[in-house]
């Protein structure tokens, strides 16, 4: 019937508190898909809006080339906001308006293959301007960073 409650409802709109994000990344630490990636060295909180940024960047710069790219991020937790117009209390926002995700050390956040080290250089240093967390890259190769 129509007034059964909806389980995935409940768990899908939840207006949650943000966590703390614990201090290391126990997986997600190997690159599993590409041959080069880009590795977080600290914590934090990515948007919606920069991980989209960091999409569109790496499509435009990978596809003249042949590449292909994975990220790896996924964001979980909601974002709520009060009306333009409201005044102050009367509750946290009703309204989910975006995501985060949260970014631990040592997560793999991007992967991606098809070109050289000099290239995968540029493709890093013009994704990390797009990221609030420092980032290093790292190869296939036992995950060796690359300076």
């Amino acid at each position: 019937p129509d007034t059964m409650p909806n389980p995935w409802r409940k768990i899908f709109l939840r207006r949650l508190l943000r966590p703390k994000i614990p201090t290391a990344s126990t997986s997600n630490k190997c690159l599993t898909l590409g041959k080069f990636g880009v590795l977080s060295t600290e914590a934090g909180l990515l948007t919606n809006a920069q991980k989209e940024a960091v999409r569109l960047s790496m499509g435009r710069k990978l596809k003249p080339m042949g590449g292909r790219f994975w990220i790896h991020i996924n964001h979980f937790i909601p974002l709520t906001r009060k009306a333009k117009g409201a005044r102050m209390g009367k509750g946290k926002g009703a309204a989910i308006t975006g995501g985060k995700a949260p970014v631990r050390p040592g997560t793999v956040i991007i992967e991606f293959s098809g070109v050289d080290e000099m290239e995968a250089k540029a493709l890093h240093s013009s994704i990390t301007k797009k990221l609030p967390v420092k980032t290093r890259l790292i190869t296939n190769k036992f995950n060796e960073a690359i300076v």
